[in-house]
């Protein structure tokens, strides 16, 4: 079983050259995504599930997914640098990492998700996560979207609200993508040690 973290982004390009130092606070934020893969790399062999990274990238130009199985080879991450600078060499060479890129609608990404995930959308209107017992009632890979930088586009909410999906709650505060990610596998661990 699967656990997904699904980040669709505006902003992140496979085309455009980046560097360390175009990075922090550059205009396509792949800080946000380096400090989700340095959260994922740290849960990889402390929860029972295979974890993968997809990065939506929704840019008109791009539409496509980059999908990143988190394995032992992330174990070498000990801080933010060390996740830029492995962020940048997967998007530049994914297949170093088992990782790949695939064009493809947003709609269509989630259709072929929902063949075998339950998805989970996180917003402040949904079940608080405490309540959703589908967390550990199927044998279905979770799926959990996450907003990048921004709020799903309404492009994006309109393909989400023609699938079967769960509205799921953190709470009424916002969190960072990286700070979801830990709360998120922290309360699956607890509950697959229960």
């Amino acid at each position: 079983m699967k656990l997904i973290f699904l980040i669709p982004s505006s902003t992140i390009r496979s085309t455009t050259k980046k560097t360390i130092k175009s990075v922090v606070g550059g205009q396509e934020r792949l800080d946000v995504l380096s400090r989700c893969l340095l959260n994922l790399s740290r849960w990889n062999n402390r929860i029972n599930r295979e974890i993968q990274l997809l990065i939506y990238m929704s840019h008109e130009q791009e539409q496509k997914v980059l999908s990143i199985p988190i394995s032992d080879k992330f174990s070498t991450l000990h801080n933010e640098i060390d996740s830029t600078y492995m962020m940048l060499d997967v998007l530049s060479s994914p297949e170093e990492y088992n990782a790949e890129y695939r064009v493809i609608r947003f709609n269509k990404l989630l259709d072929n998700l929902t063949k075998d995930s339950s998805i989970f959308y996180l917003t402040s209107e949904g079940l608080s996560i405490d309540k959703q017992k589908v967390l550990t009632q199927n044998n279905l890979s979770l799926c959990f979207i996450l907003g990048s930088q921004h709020d799903l586009s309404d492009e994006q909410e309109k393909a989400l609200f023609d699938i079967e999906y769960i509205p799921i709650s953190l709470g009424e505060k916002d969190y960072l993508a990286s700070h979801v990610i830990t709360i998120v596998c922290n309360h699956l661990s607890h509950l697959d040690n229960n």
